[in-house]
């Protein structure tokens, strides 16, 4: 079973709400795809002005099929395309090793202001992973972008906590070892590991997983950052990730 969340961006504030969870078990036939509601869906109605999506259009309630639904389908690069192989190796994938869940974790967004990412999964010590498009590096300065074309792959970045951000209060930045300002988490991931004004994560580290000079700057660096959770965490039992089918 693979799970992916859908955030969801107010572009007038720029903030995100993660709004629904995708499930996936494609290892039996027919495969089951399920859809639902999260919790930050009705945040996002309440102070945004977020609407149900087409296909999905009751917020309480589970949507089941065996194929991926026509939402998420579109979001997918067409597998007749000539430029395929290359668009996914700019997503840190390759054909032999792709599968529908996994591309939709990596593409994020290029057109509208929908983005999918898989869930924080902490091991039993509370120890994660995750791979992501850095958010914000068009807002830095041409200094910093320029930065990235001579960054590699597997270099240290560095992590500084925000507490003090002008749109979102609090963040997680991301900046080259000389310190030029690349960007920063994404938002609804720093929701998830800042919890009642505490910094739930520790011992963060971030390298360069990606640079991808030929696409769009929101697009342009992939990050895999890690760190350490409390015990116990789990990203679906936080309100804004818990599912609104069954709680009404």
């Amino acid at each position: 079973m693979t799970t992916l969340y859908l955030a969801w961006q107010d572009h007038p504030s720029r903030r995100w709400f993660p709004v629904g969870r995708l499930e996936a078990d494609e290892n039996v036939e027919p495969a089951k795809y399920l859809f639902e509601y999260v919790g930050g869906a009705r945040g996002a109605c309440k102070s945004a002005g977020f609407f149900t999506i087409p296909g999905f259009p009751e917020m309480a309630a589970s949507y089941q099929s065996s194929r991926l639904f026509p939402f998420f389908q579109n979001r997918l690069m067409n597998l007749r395309r000539p430029d395929r192989p290359a668009y996914l190796q700019g997503l840190g994938m390759d054909v032999a090793g792709w599968n529908p869940m996994l591309e939709l974790s990596a593409v994020g967004s290029y057109t509208d202001n929908f983005e999918m990412f898989p869930a924080i999964a902490p091991d039993a010590d509370g120890r994660f992973s995750s791979r992501f498009i850095l958010h914000g590096l068009r807002y830095t300065n041409p200094e910093s972008i320029r930065r990235t074309e001579s960054l590699a792959a597997g270099e240290s970045l560095g992590v500084s906590l925000e507490l003090d951000n002008p749109v979102t209060t609090h963040g997680i930045m991301i900046h080259s070892q000389d310190y030029y300002h690349l960007g920063w988490l994404p938002r609804y991931l720093v929701d998830a590991v800042h919890q009642d004004d505490i910094w739930r994560i520790t011992e963060v580290k971030a390298t360069v997983a990606q640079v991808n000079l030929d696409a769009p700057l929101s697009h342009r660096l992939l990050v895999d950052f890690s760190g350490k959770l409390p015990a116990g965490f789990r990203m679906e039992d936080l309100p804004q990730y818990r599912p609104i089918a069954g709680v009404g």
